[in-house]
């Protein structure tokens, strides 16, 4: 499998597998997916990330098919002044029974990339439901030495 930047002829590939990814898991609490903003959001990142080192877009393919994908985009934590690279998506190939590999060589990538653009710290959360997340994390933190921490959210009644 190889990790490459997600580029403008590669798109549609990537936005398919967000499709059949999200049809697959249903709704997540405290968002409801509107596909055509996800679209201009994902569509922005590729075309960021070509002046911008903040911003990433990358797939894991083997032959030609895409496996997953990883987005992301840098802020300044406002507690230190310094530049977090904050994961937004990690969506794998539900189908593919290698699904660690492939989030273990998307966040190899990532971290690789922050490095070099002078970054050291990065984040990732989840939508995902509650035991989802959790192994989500666990992997994470188990592979990087990272720190497993919760977030919450809520839905305001009408």
């Amino acid at each position: 499998m190889k990790i490459r930047l997600i580029e403008d002829n590669d798109t549609l590939d990537a936005i398919r597998l967000m499709k059949e990814y999200v049809t697959i898991n249903g709704e997540f609490h405290g968002f409801e997916y509107n596909e055509a903003v996800w679209m201009r959001y994902f569509l922005d990142i590729v075309e960021y990330q070509k002046t911008n080192p903040h911003y990433l877009a990358i797939g894991c393919y083997n032959e030609h098919n895409i496996q997953g994908f990883l987005t992301a985009h840098a802020y300044v934590n406002y507690y230190n002044n310094k530049y977090i690279m904050d994961v937004k998506d990690c969506i794998v190939n539900l189908e593919n029974k290698n699904n660690a590999y492939v989030v273990y060589k998307l966040f190899d990538a990532m971290i690789e990339h922050t490095k070099k653009h002078g970054g050291k710290h990065w984040r990732a959360d989840s939508v995902r439901g509650e035991s989802d997340s959790l192994r989500y994390g666990k992997l994470l933190a188990k592979r990087y030495n990272a720190k497993l921490s919760t977030s919450i959210r809520g839905i305001i009644g009408e």
